[in-house]
């Protein structure tokens, strides 16, 4: 009897949200390798030539790009001598006390401007279309919403197919028998798929409900030992790099602190502080780093010079490392370029399961008809 309801609910819920799914499934597998496409499909602004002089310090840069701009909030550099800098600026918004981020390339060689890649416009739409629908708070509670229908969906979709003997047939569990046609066949690829990647959409779901639910990120937080108090900053991307524009500091000496207490990085952020005098941030990557979020943070006076805090990725208790490591975990990251590859894969596969599940709910209703 429960077995049959939960059929039932089974399939209610995914010819609902999974219009819903395929569309995150499919805008989630495009962005997978973002950075990676934006590089091949526009070089000549996120790429260089290395030059024979050494790059440019960030205090010179940044007095090359205040020249003609200076609202600068952040400054991003590779340890790759062929990845071009990337400069963020908070431009004031005319009658409002808001600003509006921009983010541009930048040649370490020389301080000049790149631009901004035209394809990086479309992965920023794809990624709203996957969290937001592009619809803001009411698309984010649509995603949200079906999240939970998809953990739904995986936990209902294995205990339907669990057999009612004891004794687990693995071959009939794990292996599609491509002699079946039709609905059987369509029955047993959906099924059979859907335990080949439980663990993938597991991990994609429990990790993805962060940003969908206050009370989901406060719990799990809890759970990883973590107080209020010592809660760890996100892994911080360029673009959430919004830091207010900087007073007078001193760059050459905060960079002469970093470079004798880091001695070689392979990505860093340069956050600029609000006003003359605040401490500057600086988050980065070991060269061998665990994960590319695996960030390091910083902390040196803007006047002085002077270390005021060296938090290291290494030295996090295992729950600070799982907050910060929630991205990596839920894009692949985490395991390499492998479990990038198996999350996209996983991603594409989910307007398969949308497609089969409503083919089979409409040759149902079809043989009952007849």
């Amino acid at each position: 009897m429960l077995k049959r309801l939960l059929f039932q609910m089974h399939w209610f819920s995914g010819i609902t949200a999974g219009v819903v799914l395929a569309l995150m499934g499919l805008t989630g597998a495009l962005y997978s390798f973002e950075e990676e496409l934006i590089q091949e499909i526009d070089p000549h602004v996120t790429r260089v030539t290395p030059d024979h002089r050494p790059m440019l310090t960030p205090a010179d840069l940044l007095a090359r790009v205040r020249k003609g701009n200076p609202h600068v909030s952040s400054l991003t550099l590779s340890g790759d001598p062929q990845d071009a800098a990337r400069v963020g600026f908070m431009h004031p918004i005319a009658g409002s006390d808001k600003k509006k981020f921009e983010l541009q390339y930048l040649n370490p060689y020389t301080g000049e401007l790149l631009g901004k890649p035209a394809s990086e416009e479309f992965f920023r739409s794809v990624l709203n279309l996957h969290r937001k629908l592009m619809l803001d708070d009411g698309g984010k509670a649509v995603t949200g919403a079906s999240t939970l229908v998809f953990l739904f969906l995986l936990l209902s979709g294995v205990y339907v197919r669990w057999p009612k003997s004891r004794r687990l047939y693995w071959r009939t569990w794990l292996s599609i028998d491509f002699r079946n046609s039709g609905r059987s066949f369509l029955a047993q690829l959906h099924s059979v798929l859907g335990i080949w990647l439980f663990l993938a959409y597991l991990l994609i779901i429990l990790t993805g409900l962060t940003w969908s639910y206050g009370w989901y990120r406060s719990g799990l937080t809890a759970l990883a030992g973590i107080s209020a108090s010592t809660k760890p900053r996100p892994a911080v991307s360029t673009d959430m790099a919004k830091s207010m524009p900087a007073g007078e500091i001193n760059l050459e000496l905060v960079w002469a602190t970093f470079s004798a207490t880091v001695p070689d990085y392979q990505k860093l952020i340069l956050l600029l502080p609000s006003a003359a005098g605040q401490a500057v941030q600086i988050l980065y990557l070991d060269p061998a780093a665990a994960h590319p979020y695996a960030n390091n943070r910083i902390v040196i006076d803007g006047i002085s010079g002077a270390l005021q805090k060296h938090e290291r990725y290494a030295a996090k208790s295992g729950g600070e490392k799982l907050m910060a490591s929630l991205y990596a975990l839920h894009s692949g990251h985490f395991f390499g370029v492998t479990g990038r590859l198996i999350m996209m894969l996983a991603s594409l596969c989910l307007p398969l399961f949308a497609v089969t599940g409503w083919i089979m709910y409409l040759q149902r209703r079809r043989s009952r008809r007849g």
